[in-house]
């Protein structure tokens, strides 16, 4: 995947997983499933940045 791909994965599987459907399902557990489902999003924005940085070659 190019980096912009994942920037657009990332950003819709945040907007879908905040999003009224996925809540209605988990509604008994709202909680715990908001706090999973925000670190999941936090780990994958540390893995693309460090990505993105690890791929940039250095000028020498």
């Amino acid at each position: 995947m190019k980096n912009t791909e994942i920037w657009v994965f990332i950003f819709l599987l945040g907007l879908l997983s905040f999003n009224w459907p996925l809540l209605e399902i988990f509604h008994a557990e709202v909680a715990a499933y908001l706090f999973a489902s925000w670190i999941l999003l936090i780990l994958l924005i540390a893995f693309a940045a460090g990505r993105t940085n690890s791929n940039k070659r250095p000028d020498v």
